[in-house]
């Protein structure tokens, strides 16, 4: 929307829309408004996501200074607990919520801030900032002039490392260093504006990478042009595969990959090509919550998830949906969404991770050495698309969509140019 410089869209009716079985429906949301208030959604309800970072710190996953460190020293300071301790105003929520996960910060002018965890992690850690009230500052220009907080901090990060490493000279003159508070605070509206050095940063990372040249890409932490979230790959390695992987880029909402990380299932230090499977169910299950519109916060509060999804289905719309067809219809979600890129010039080698987490290990923490190589981030990949029933090259073969029941597409032409031989085919 953005690229056809258009805000918003906005629809309105005056007919009202009725569900299947009402009273169901009313039985299922008292039900989930129950077991939201239960001890699964403590950290949103009491601090809100802003008590991420405390705990990534400890558990080396928080990426600082460019994703150089996996740690930052003066975290306490900017630790959900310290904000909620000296800045805390009020909570928020969306209608009706039980949760309220929102929480607002009150600064020193007095004005009020909203913040969560990647606002936090990428105005702050991330670009060396230590000081809360210029993260707050920060996110209220980010908020004033529209720009996405994780790529704003992302590319201010690249952009002060290339002015250390002498590869970008105007970030040097502007002052704009890690931990630099003024300049920051500077750069946010002349990116809005796309005033001299703004110009260039307004297109964000990989872009500005590219237009800079030499070896400024090798600092471009981004995934198909999308700057990565406040999640260290190198020491969540699920993680670091549902980010490469991702059609959409490195989005944390997309995939909850990190969550096998965290769970202690498996070792998140180590790469597994089994972890593909892990990523695939994760991707498919963000795709059904996200289109039953469940909030994420409540997805630990079902029992049986597809079943009770099916169930809450088919008493809004009246159809009869299992919950084996409620998993198809994930996996088609996360196919279509493939395919689309495809069909837009995706290619194999898209699918991969910045040069920087395969070739540092972590320096501090408790991950301190831990590294990611290109051939255990490979495997991984081959066992990605070995779970998702594609070929070695991550196309979709035709036999799986006949699976899905979806329409068989022409991929030949891709392999060679980037291009399926039906553009405008519907699929």
């Amino acid at each position: 929307m953005g690229s056809k410089n258009l805000k918003a869209i906005a629809l309105c009716g005056n007919r009202a829309t009725r569900v299947a079985d009402p009273t169901g429906v009313e039985g299922i949301a008292d039900s989930l408004r129950e077991r939201s208030l239960g001890s699964l959604t403590d950290k949103y309800r009491n601090i809100g996501t802003v008590a991420n970072l405390a705990v990534f710190n400890r558990l080396g996953s928080l990426p600082a200074h460019n994703f150089q460190q996996s740690t930052f020293e003066e975290a306490e300071a900017l630790s959900g607990e310290t904000l909620t301790e000296n800045n805390f105003s009020r909570r928020h929520g969306c209608a009706s919520c039980t949760i309220r996960c929102e929480r607002l910060f009150r600064s020193l002018n007095g004005a009020e801030q909203r913040l969560e965890y990647e606002t936090l992690f990428a105005l702050g850690p991330l670009c060396g900032i230590k000081d809360p009230e210029v993260v707050l500052q920060a996110a209220h220009l980010c908020d004033l002039y529209g720009l996405d907080t994780i790529s704003t901090g992302g590319t201010l990060a690249w952009a002060m490392e290339c002015g250390e490493k002498g590869l970008l000279p105007e970030a040097g003159t502007l002052g704009l260093r890690f931990g630099q508070a003024d300049a920051l605070l500077a750069a946010i509206p002349a990116i809005a504006e796309r005033e001299e050095l703004g110009a260039l940063l307004a297109e964000g990372s990989m872009r500005a990478a590219l237009e800079l040249g030499r070896e400024s890409s090798y600092w471009a932490m981004h995934v198909k042009g999308l700057e990565l979230p406040g999640y260290e790959p190198r020491s969540l390695k699920t993680m670091a595969l549902g980010l490469a992987v991702s059609p959409r880029g490195a989005c944390h909402n997309r995939s909850g990959a990190y969550e096998a990380d965290f769970s202690g299932e498996v070792d998140r230090f180590r790469a597994e090509p089994g972890r593909g499977v892990l990523v695939a169910a994760s991707e498919d299950f963000a795709a059904v919550l996200d289109s039953l519109i469940i909030c994420k916060f409540l997805r630990k509060c079902f029992t049986d998830f597809y079943s009770e999804g099916a169930e809450l289905l088919s008493k809004v719309t009246g159809w009869n949906c299992s919950n084996a067809e409620l998993r198809r219809i994930g996996e088609r979600i996360h196919t279509l969404k493939k395919l689309f890129n495809v069909r837009e010039g995706w290619r194999s080698q898209d699918d991969w991770l910045p040069e920087r987490l395969l070739s540092e290990a972590l320096p501090t923490g408790v991950a301190r050495g831990i590294a990611l190589t290109s051939n255990e981030l490979r495997e991984m990949i081959q066992g990605y698309y070995q779970a998702r029933g594609w070929d070695k090259d991550g196309f979709i073969p035709e036999e799986k969509l006949r699976q899905l029941g979806m329409p068989p597409v022409s991929i030949s032409a891709s392999r060679v140019s980037g291009q399926l031989e039906t553009p405008n085919s519907k699929l």
